[in-house]
């Protein structure tokens, strides 16, 4: 398995085999998550624009030629008025099925760790659906810890 950034010209397979799905298992568990239906054209090009951006990262796990999982974040730098340092922030971890508990998502987050550390990150931020235990527990078992509860209220 090789973990290597997103080469543009592999964004429109990038959202049909790892980015569709994974926004699909997320509506599974949060309706706020759902697709628009029709093609995914904008998704393409919002990939191919943040493979251009510094302070992006989205890394792909490729196993025999295929796209297995990736991660995806950005660098959050820090208020000049606050103590702490700059973050990065994953915003998007996935792995498909037939390759998760094979230490793709482990190494994907190491890698989203590596770009953090050369960017003198103090922390690297993450947020998981209160629902998907089995992604907690990897996360914990890299040592991020609880440091606050996103909540939301629809408005109606």
């Amino acid at each position: 398995m090789e973990i290597r950034p997103l080469r543009e010209g592999e964004a429109a397979a990038f959202v049909e085999e790892l980015w569709v799905p994974y926004s699909e298992a997320l509506a599974a568990v949060d309706p706020y998550g759902g697709l628009v239906d029709g093609p995914h054209a904008d998704a393409t090009e919002h990939r191919r624009e943040r493979v251009r951006e510094d302070g992006t990262f989205d890394r792909v796990a490729v196993a025999d030629g295929a796209l297995v999982g990736y991660v995806a974040g950005d660098f959050r730098p820090a208020p000049p008025v606050v103590r702490h340092g700059d973050t990065a922030h994953v915003n998007e971890l996935y792995v498909r099925p037939a390759y998760r508990r094979e230490g793709v998502a482990d190494a994907l987050l190491a890698e989203a760790e590596a770009w953090a550390r050369q960017r003198d990150c103090v922390y690297v931020s993450l947020n998981v659906h209160r629902e998907n235990e089995a992604a907690a527990a990897l996360y914990r078992d890299r040592g991020y810890e609880v440091a606050r509860y996103n909540m939301r209220k629809p408005l109606e």
